[in-house]
């Protein structure tokens, strides 16, 4: 007994016609790639990105018309999503074998870059095979049984994510500010130049603390450290030392290490310091101040022994190293690394909130809509500098995708906790 074989076309669609409804969309988005060119990195932004939306709420609730039912089911059917999730997955293989580059730095001249695949999440394929996405999810949404809770919070979340993940990133801002102390700004650099926003920054005071330098012995004529090891750099000096020490401490040893044939002891340390003259250095805590230290560099081989203050600079004082007798090598300090660096400010919207707080590395102040980072700041000055940079972020977007992520990992609870049920009984 034969059954007669099933016409192409024929509703319900099934898989052939899936793939090649996905290939067509593909093929359009390549055809739009060639002809217009590349898709601006800030497409869709407000309010376009809205009217998108509400186009694909409404395709997405069509599906409900019984009507049209039998033909509209197949946005919401299991061999559609077969294929989206193919397609998709063929272009994240390509992003991972192909180099993505940022908008803008593609050569255009060749077929890789004219076919998008430099920027794969910003080509028309990508975008429309995207736009197709969300409305098979969204038809999935509308029609899925209200009782499976679980499978239906999973698949609006994932819905909702993906949206502000897609329609949103044309409304993302990011732009770097610069404030010197004491001074009020709100003009920050963006991708398209110098822009006003709704916010100003007032720097009140900028607060770096360094780790204690290391030391090194380093070739006077090439400037390159000694031994070239991996421990060239032989010794940091005990970062638990206080800012002022006792001249009891002289001719004790605070920390030791050997660089080459030298043995080396501090005697004193000063983590802020100013020179007095005669090449001695006194605690002197104020903005500009450097820190010293004063050694003691024995050579093992000849029994030489050198002692005196080292200091690895900054923009108001000059290195200070030890030069080791009639050899052409010096012990120097190295310029040492930032451990914290704080910004106090005092931020002024349009709303006409006033917000008085502190600025710390990877602890970002909320301002508003913006979030507002440490980024940097005068790096040759050191705790000298007279200015922070701040990176400023906002995402009108990025609530709706917390709700979105929520929402799904609920239903992923829920499917967990279901299956586990099932099971137990």
């Amino acid at each position: 007994m034969s059954s007669k074989a099933r016409r192409v076309w024929s509703i319900p669609w099934g898989y052939r016609e899936s793939l090649v409804i996905v290939l067509a969309v593909a093929v359009g988005g390549l055809v739009a790639q060639l002809l217009i060119g590349p898709r601006p990195g800030d497409w869709p932004s407000w309010p376009t990105n809205l009217y998108i939306l509400a186009v694909i709420v409404i395709l997405a609730a069509a599906t409900k018309l019984s009507r049209w039912s039998r033909f509209l089911s197949f946005f919401y059917s299991l061999p559609l999503a077969v294929a989206l999730m193919g397609a998709i997955g063929f272009l994240a293989l390509v992003m991972g074998l192909v180099p993505q580059l940022a908008l803008g730095t593609a050569p255009p001249e060749s077929l890789w870059g004219r076919l998008g695949l430099f920027q794969v999440t910003s080509s028309w394929p990508f975008s429309f095979l995207y736009l197709l996405t969300l409305v098979a999810l969204g038809a999935t949404v509308f029609r899925w049984p209200r009782k499976k809770w679980a499978a239906f919070l999973n698949h609006l979340g994932l819905w909702l994510l993906l949206s502000a993940a897609g329609l949103g990133a044309g409304d993302r801002e990011r732009g770097v500010m610069r404030v010197r102390e004491g001074a009020l700004e709100w003009r920050a650099m963006t991708s398209k130049g110098v822009k006003e926003l709704d916010l100003a920054i007032r720097l009140d005071d900028f607060i770096l603390e360094e780790y204690p330098a290391r030391l090194a012995l380093v070739d006077a004529h090439s400037g390159q450290a000694l031994p070239m090891e991996k421990d060239s750099l032989a010794f940091s000096i005990d970062p638990s030392l206080t800012l002022s020490l006792s001249p009891s401490h002289l001719g004790s040893s605070l920390a030791s290490g050997r660089i080459g044939d030298y043995f080396v002891e501090v005697l004193q340390f000063f983590s802020k310091a100013a020179p007095m003259g005669e090449g001695k250095f006194i605690r002197a805590i104020y903005q500009g101040s450097v820190q010293a230290a004063l050694v003691r560099a024995k050579n093992s081989l000849s029994g030489e022994s050198f002692e005196g203050w080292l200091t690895p600079g900054n923009s108001t004082f000059p290195p200070n190293p030890l030069r080791l007798g009639k050899s052409n090598q010096i012990l120097a300090m190295v310029r040492p690394e930032p451990r914290l660096f704080v910004s106090k400010v005092k931020i002024y919207t349009k709303q006409g909130q006033e917000i008085e707080s502190t600025i710390l590395v990877n602890h970002p102040l909320r301002a508003g809509s913006w979030l507002i980072y440490q980024y940097d700041y005068d790096t040759a000055a050191g705790q000298a500098s007279s200015w922070s940079g701040f990176e400023l972020t906002r995402d009108p977007w990025l609530d709706l995708a917390y709700v979105g992520f929520i929402l799904w990992g609920l239903g992923c609870l829920g499917l967990v906790l279901r299956n586990a049920k099932g099971k137990s009984s």
